[in-house]
């Protein structure tokens, strides 16, 4: 008796069922055994055309051989057009080329579509860039993040205009309109300009890096009592003179020596009341206690003090000096207004002070720096009230820093003091 396997019986067994799936028909079992004797239609080859559902399951059928399925999409032909959705889900279940051409052929006169690959939209790329720090982006209104850097780079965007808001916490809006084009990158530079109450901020910060880069408390303190010798040229109407010059400067009293050949001058300062040596007469005697006036007012360690006052308020775009910006700190009150450029030390460099009714301004310039205990003292003065062509120069050869001097040092001597004969 011939023996069928196992196998044979289940790859029987699955022909049958996926050929009623196929034809949509329940199989019949024979009843009349003389039908066994007559080979019937093969239902899985004749029966109606394969709809898109039929030939995803069939492609998933590894049991029934391949030659079979495409027996089957041959004899059967589809019912559906290749479409493009149609033709990704065959993809999707595995559909060789060669199975893809055929039911390309088999798909119903008349209703073959071309597979239609979608038309690129065109995009381009943004650059952004932002001062100061970290900014936060967003385009037409919605937020897409912050900057690393200062730099944020947006890819992938739709050509036509975008509206690009870049903005941070305590800084006004930065808004531009731009282009984007296919293929192209476009770059928008943000310089925010801070709010009033963020100029106070880093303004009083600012003014205290000064004063950190002067030494501090301890520095300031060796600059307000100072004694110091050169020579001073002062200019008016055209005509300057040179004079030999010792400066003794504290903050309630200041002592000057003038020297020019054999004529010696002396003015002497107690708060803001002078006194002049009796020798000091005609011209000298009325402009010499207004330059060396000049002189002891915008000592370093005078300025200091006076941007200290509670009536100032202290204003600053940025935490520290920026290329190209003149004046990085700005003190302001009802009547005056100081403006100060830091040298890449934050040392005071350029003053420039003016008033409401713009009487009484004036420039100036602090350069050379000493460096003496904790601070630091300029060796060159250039002042330049308004209304002059020319003004004062200063420079001082020999620096002595938080003088041990008397009340009485500060007299007038009637002769040369020892620093200033040598």
């Amino acid at each position: 008796m011939r023996r069928t396997s196992r196998s044979a019986i289940w790859t029987a067994l699955c022909l049958a069922a996926l050929a009623a799936l196929c034809s949509g028909k329940p199989q019949a079992v024979a009843a009349d055994p003389k039908a066994a004797h007559t080979k019937p239609a093969d239902p899985f080859l004749s029966g109606p055309p394969l709809t898109l559902d039929q030939v995803r399951r069939l492609l998933h059928e590894d049991a029934i051989p391949l030659r079979r399925r495409k027996e089957a999409i041959q004899n059967r032909g589809v019912s559906f057009s290749m479409s493009p959705q149609a033709l990704e889900t065959l993809k999707e279940a595995g559909a060789t080329g060669e199975i893809l051409d055929l039911i390309q052929i088999k798909a119903p006169a008349g209703a073959v579509a071309s597979v239609v690959v979608p038309k690129r939209e065109p995009r381009g790329r943004l650059v952004v860039k932002c001062e100061p720090g970290e900014c936060d982006v967003s385009l037409n209104g919605v937020p897409r993040g912050s900057s690393d850097g200062g730099v944020m780079e947006l890819a992938g965007l739709t050509a036509g205009k975008w509206v690009v808001d870049v903005s941070k916490d305590g800084y006004l809006t930065h808004q531009n309109i731009v282009n984007i084009e296919s293929d192209q990158t476009v770059s928008v530079a943000a310089s925010l300009e801070p709010s009033y109450s963020t100029e106070e901020t880093l303004g009083a910060d600012l003014f205290q890096k000064i004063v950190s880069a002067l030494g501090g408390e301890a520095g300031l303190a060796e600059l307000a009592s100072v004694q110091a010798a050169g020579s001073t040229t002062i200019a008016r109407d055209g005509a300057s003179v040179r004079w030999t010059v010792l400066m003794r400067n504290r903050p309630d009293r200041a002592l000057f020596q003038a020297r020019a050949g054999a004529i010696l001058h002396e003015v002497g300062f107690v708060g803001n009341e002078f006194m002049a040596s009796k020798k000091l007469k005609g011209e000298d005697a009325m402009e010499l206690p207004t330059d060396f006036g000049y002189i002891r007012d915008n000592q370093l360690a005078a300025l200091i003090m006076r941007l200290r006052n509670p009536r100032y308020k202290l204003i600053a775009k940025h935490p520290l000096p920026v290329p190209g910006e003149e004046f990085n700190l700005v003190a302001e009150s009802t009547s005056d207004k100081i403006a100060i450029g830091l040298d890449s030390a934050l040392r005071p460099q350029k003053v420039r002070i003016t008033t409401e009714a713009g009487a009484g301004a004036l420039s100036i310039t602090y350069d050379d720096y000493l460096a003496g205990g904790h601070t630091f003292f300029p060796k060159t003065m250039e002042i330049k009230p308004d209304g002059r062509a020319r003004g004062i120069d200063v420079r001082f050869d020999n620096v002595e820093l938080h003088t041990d001097l008397k009340d009485t040092d500060y007299r007038l001597h009637g002769k040369a003091l020892p620093m200033l004969a040598n």
